[in-house]
């Protein structure tokens, strides 16, 4: 019985480890089972299994080559839906038939993100990725059915693509901002933007300058000029930021170009002239003839002989026209005959060379005239009035140009130069009157071009030349060989000219034209002081010049008294000179010399209420009261107050008016007495005062 009883608990113990036992051969079995197959669907996962959980300490050791655990589906209908998604976060998917509200069912345990779909979303999805992400996955099978997403924090919405337009539209706010403009104008911006706009959006440029450059008394400036050139935009943020991104690359600084043209003008004018006069006569003598020799038969036909005769002889030869200007003349007169004889050989070459220089802005016009404005009269006659006004016509060197400049620094110019002079010639009016009326005689072209930056182009040019010759003669004497030549007068005139356009177009950097303009100051400065150079010595602006040259020297070496004494003698010149007043106060140490206001009844008003308080007619003496400095009038002084007595009533402005002009009344200001004078008496009084104290 004993022993009976000891082998009860040894059998139960058996039982127990046989029972454990068995129960861990199954779970090994179906262990290795789920690692056999591990595409089997978690619905056939017995309870046991599917709550089965790693160790923490295990979580993330698997083998690399090891994936998430796929979702499959199979429904009675034959859809199958096979979705799956690596630890590197790219999914694969394969569906046929699928429900679409199942396969974002899927997705969303295998992706754990948060995927809620609306009512109306249905759809039958037929699919297969690989290896894609999850915005591609769900855009996909979402776009291609109509439907679209909205992600906002954690929580991903699906709806039908019209629905989330509208949510989109519903959740915009409309912004404005305010782009403002430096080198393009409003309206130009506005034209770029306008496009770009939604529905809802608007524009309003600021600033817009008139395209004309003409101030008059009617249009001399308003309020709208005072604007900078500024572009308003008013629409959804994301338009906004595409517009400020379009705007900051177009608004930028323009480049600038320099054409410098040369106009080359040569005329060479030369004349020949020879030519030989006689004169012969009988029974009459050269000085009875009138207005010379050469005049004796003109005499005789016009029977101006002095005295009258009809017993005369003459011969007369002016074919050479001596009498005409010539470069050298001789003549012989001897009883009765006369000869005169002319040669001339003259040259005139003149050269102009005219070189003018203008800079505009890329895709501007520029225009430079340099020369004179010929005046003349412009009549208009009507039936019943005569009006006449003065118009002018432009001579001179005249230089039109359009420059447009491309990334390979080449330039292309639209050019109109032109040369121009005025030759005033005199017509007759429909009144017979004689006016004077100017001819121009010009050359010009038109071109378009294009030339490299520094480069020089030459554009054209003109070359003209005229010859005429001219032979008078007596008829058959003249074709003698040799002696013929006393019988002939011959003039010859030869003219050239020729005109070349050259042209030197140049981008400026800002740096080279800041360079530029440091050298034309030095420039001038230099040309200021060659001109005053020639001045006479004695002369107030060469005196002052060298007054301050020494002065400014004398401060160099540390000499401040001859500095000063240098300033001073230049102010006493020119006392008109801010600049050397400045200098002479850094020399003396002091402040700027200031000028006194020019209302007396202002500097007496300031003078009283600094020693008179405007609340009180008899103040106790301030901190910093002077009595030297004090004015010599004083007003009456009043009984001060008893003791017990009654508080005496503030006096009204009335009266502080009454008290200022009665102590207004004894100043000195206005009156006869001199600065020097009215010290002079207070230096009086003062020794009087101080004599008296002792």
């Amino acid at each position: 019985m004993t022993a009976d009883v000891r082998a009860l608990p040894l059998m139960s113990k058996i039982v127990v480890f046989a029972v454990a036992g068995m129960v861990l051969v199954t779970m090994f079995a179906r262990a290795q089972e789920i690692q056999d197959d591990p595409n089997l669907p978690a619905d056939q996962l017995e309870a046991t299994d599917a709550t089965i959980q790693p160790p923490a300490d295990e979580i993330g050791m698997a083998d690399e080559s090891e994936v998430a655990r796929p979702v499959e589906s199979e429904s009675t209908d034959g859809e199958q839906s096979d979705v799956s998604m690596s630890r590197f976060g790219t999914v694969d998917l394969a569906v046929q038939d699928g429900d679409l509200s199942k396969i974002l069912e899927m997705l969303s345990i295998q992706s754990r993100k948060n995927i809620i779909a609306g009512r109306d979303v249905a759809a039958t999805v037929t699919a297969n990725l690989y290896d894609v992400s999850f915005h591609e996955a769900l855009d996909s099978i979402l776009r291609v059915n109509g439907y679209g997403y909205i992600e906002e924090g954690n929580f991903i919405y699906v709806h039908p693509i019209d629905e989330i337009d509208r949510i989109k539209a519903a959740a915009k706010r409309v912004e404005t901002r305010i782009f403002d403009l430096y080198y393009i104008s409003a309206t130009d911006a506005d034209a770029v933007i306008s496009p770009l706009l939604s529905g809802v959006g608007q524009t309003v440029p600021m600033g817009v300058v008139d395209d004309t450059f003409d101030p008059d008394v009617a249009n001399n400036g308003s309020d709208s000029w005072a604007y900078s050139a500024r572009l308003i935009v008013t629409d959804y943020p994301e338009v906004l930021e595409e517009a400020a991104g379009i705007i900051e690359s177009i608004d930028v600084p323009p480049t600038q170009v320099l054409v410098e043209g040369t106009i080359l003008t040569t005329k060479v004018v030369e004349e020949n002239a020879w030519g030989v006069d006689w004169s012969i006569i009988s029974s009459i003598n050269f000085s009875d003839v009138m207005g010379g020799p050469l005049q004796t038969v003109n005499n005789l036909i016009d029977g101006a002989m002095t005295p009258p005769t009809t017993n005369a002889l003459g011969g007369v030869s002016n074919v050479g026209k001596t009498a005409d200007a010539g470069g050298f003349k001789f003549g012989v007169i001897k009883d009765h005959f006369a000869l005169f004889l002319k040669a001339l050989d003259e040259v005139a070459d003149t050269t102009v060379i005219a070189r003018p220089k203008v800079m505009c802005l890329n895709r501007q016009k520029a225009e430079i005239l340099v020369g004179r404005r010929v005046a003349y009269l412009s009549t208009t006659q009507t039936e019943t009035t005569t009006t006449q006004s003065v118009e002018y016509l432009d001579t001179g060197v005249h230089l039109v140009f359009r420059p447009f400049i491309a990334p390979d620094n080449m330039i292309r110019l639209e050019l109109y130069p032109r040369l121009s002079d005025a030759e005033v010639r005199p017509i007759a009016d429909i009144n017979g009157n004689t006016v004077d009326v100017p001819d121009e005689v010009t050359s010009e072209i038109f071109a378009n071009i294009r030339v490299r930056d520094g480069e020089t182009l030459v554009l054209g040019g003109l070359f003209r030349e005229s010859t005429a010759i001219k032979r008078d003669q007596v008829p058959l004497l003249g074709d003698i060989p040799i002696a013929g030549a006393a019988f002939t007068g011959q003039e010859d005139k030869i003219g050239r000219e020729e005109i070349i356009f050259m042209l030197t177009p140049s981008i400026v950097r800002d740096e080279r034209l800041w360079e530029a303009g440091k050298d034309g100051l030095e420039i001038l400065d230099a040309v200021r002081v060659g001109t005053r150079s020639g001045l006479l010595p004695f002369s107030k602006t060469r005196m002052t010049s060298n007054y301050n040259r020494d002065a400014l020297e004398a401060y160099r070496n540390g000499e401040l008294d001859l500095a000063l004494f240098y300033a001073n003698n230049s102010l006493r010149l020119d006392s008109t000179q801010p600049e050397m007043h400045r200098l002479r106060s850094t020399f003396a140490s002091e402040s700027h010399d200031k000028a006194w206001e020019s209302s007396i009844h202002e500097r007496i008003l300031q003078r009283e209420m600094e020693f008179i308080p405007a609340d009180t007619l008899n103040p106790e003496p301030t901190p910093d009261f002077d009595a030297d400095e004090a004015p010599s009038h004083t007003l009456p002084a009043e009984p001060g107050p008893q003791v017990g007595a009654a508080k005496p009533a503030s006096l009204n402005h009335d009266d502080i008016v009454r008290s200022l002009n009665e102590s207004l009344a004894g100043t000195s200001f206005g009156s006869e007495t001199t600065t020097d004078e009215t010290e002079s008496q207070a230096t009086v009084a003062s020794a009087e005062s101080e004599n008296g104290g002792e």
